[in-house]
């Protein structure tokens, strides 16, 4: 390219400068549209109507709060699935394009600069008069120019867009969060479910094992006439019932593996091995405190993200009303040959500057703005309820765990009395006091009574990784991450 020979005339030059003096002192102006607070949220003073054991005392939760359940497979498996799931992925990257939504909005507060070149054969004909002093009618014509245009953000279109754009971006880093949350929830939960699951249909299959002979035993007591045939089909009917049992279960068990598979990112047939429920501990229950959910909790931060975007929106259709100042500047020149497209007397060059004030567009900019209003509110009325529904969220895991609490106590009463029938029951029969119907039957009732402590152990323990997500998970605590 040529070099450009050809500098503004000093009165030009003045132009230039006073317009680009006009468009700092725009760009200076504040933005219009209101400023973001934060909305007024509802508060509570507790989370449940009395006082509960289960409300916790152990302080904030913990960023990686499954490792309270003390499980290293549980540890090994979560760190799997946060590392492969699909979900987390697609997440990732909707964040990276939200940032780079961002980026690319910022790039309206600086001036547009564009390089063009054109090569064109022209046969103006006869009944026109060249265009060339050379008079020819046919010819090649070379053209090059740079544009420069510029919209000062004068009224803060753009500072509001691009504050909206930041929400947005928050708010998907906070939808990432809360996919790794309900990710963590679901393996945590998955495998305690198949834990109790497992155990249960073991204790089960005993259970049946044990009926099944006793009622070998009552056939034999039928034949020698030590038993009647209604005994004989009461305990029948006993062993179909827990024969019913099983199927439900074991069905529960592989669709759940099936679920872990799935969030791990394996293939059914790769599922987990399922460790004994006994591996998990009960962990000290974290403290439940209200005033902490709204900052928590990434689906209520989320929630008033919606609110900061609807916001800015506010500001960008009140800019919408207000003049729009532009400024242009152009530089070129052109020649039949390349070489002398900047020579003396080809180049060319122009200086612009418009204002636009919309003045009528049937109500459409006024409705806009409005909309934008009635959607900040209805954003504002989302994040009170979000609010809300933490609260309730909270509160049910606190009231679950207490009822299973006693449960679990209840159940380990129960298993403790069928054991010492069982024990018992077996001394009578060393001794010649009792029959081996009656202590079969005693060790069947210990192993349901085995089964329905597993099964209470199982749901008190689901319902801690519940609260653990209810309060957020402690995905906040070091502040928003990537």
């Amino acid at each position: 390219m040529p070099k450009l020979t050809s500098p503004l005339p000093s009165a030009n030059r003045r132009q230039l400068l006073g317009l680009l003096g006009l468009s700092a002192l725009a760009v200076s102006g504040c933005a219009v549209g209101p400023d973001y607070v934060r909305p007024a949220v509802p508060q509570a003073g507790a989370l449940t109507r009395e006082p509960l054991a289960t409300a916790g005392t152990a302080g904030p939760v913990q960023r990686d709060w499954w490792r309270a359940f003390g499980s290293p497979d549980l540890d090994a498996l979560v760190a799997e699935a946060l590392e492969r799931s699909p979900t987390i992925d697609a997440a990732h990257a909707t964040l990276r394009a939200a940032r780079q939504n961002v980026i690319a909005q910022r790039g309206f507060f600086y001036p547009t600069v564009q390089f063009g070149y054109n090569r064109t054969r022209q046969n103006v004909g006869q009944s026109v008069a060249p265009p060339l002093a050379s008079n020819e009618q046919i010819y090649t014509y070379h053209t090059a120019q740079l544009n420069v245009s510029y919209t000062p953000d004068a009224f803060g279109a753009n500072r509001r867009a691009v504050e909206g754009l930041q929400a947005a971006e928050d708010s998907q880093r906070l939808q990432l969060q809360a996919a790794r949350l309900t990710l963590a929830s679901n393996v945590a939960g998955g495998l305690l479910q198949a834990a109790m699951l497992a155990e249960q249909s073991t204790l089960i299959e005993q259970a049946i094992a044990t009926a099944q002979e006793q009622l070998r035993h009552m056939r034999l007591q039928q034949q020698n006439g030590y038993a009647s045939g209604l005994d004989v089909a009461t305990q029948q009917t006993l062993l179909i019932q827990l024969q019913q049992a099983l199927p439900p279960l074991r069905k529960a068990l592989e669709q759940t593996r099936n679920l872990l598979a799935t969030l791990l990112a394996r293939a059914p047939d790769a599922a987990p091995p399922v460790p004994p429920l006994s591996a998990f501990r009960l962990p000290e229950l974290p403290q439940a405190v209200a005033s902490q959910l709204v900052d928590q909790r990434p689906d209520v931060r989320a929630a008033e993200t919606d609110v900061q975007q609807a916001s800015a929106a506010i500001g960008v259709a009140k800019a919408a009303r207000l003049p729009q100042l532009s400024i242009t500047a152009a530089f070129g020149g052109g020649a039949t040959s390349f070489a002398r497209m900047f020579a003396a007397g080809n180049p060319t060059w122009a200086l612009g500057a418009g204002l636009l004030q919309p003045l009528f567009a049937g109500g459409t900019l006024q409705a806009h703005q409005r909309a934008a209003e009635a959607e900040y509110d209805a954003a504002a009325a989302r994040y009170r309820g979000a609010v809300l529904s933490s609260f309730q969220d909270v509160a049910n895991a606190l009231y679950a765990l207490d009822t299973d609490a006693k449960a679990l106590q209840m159940t380990a009463d129960s298993e403790q009395a069928s054991a010492s029938t069982l024990n018992y029951t077996r001394g009578q029969l060393r001794q010649g006091y009792a029959a081996k119907p009656a202590a079969l039957a005693a060790e069947q009732s210990w192993l349901q009574a085995r089964a329905a402590h597993v099964a209470a152990r199982g749901t008190l323990l689901g319902d801690a990784v519940a609260l653990y997500q209810a309060l957020g998970g402690g995905v906040l605590t070091d502040g928003i991450v990537d």
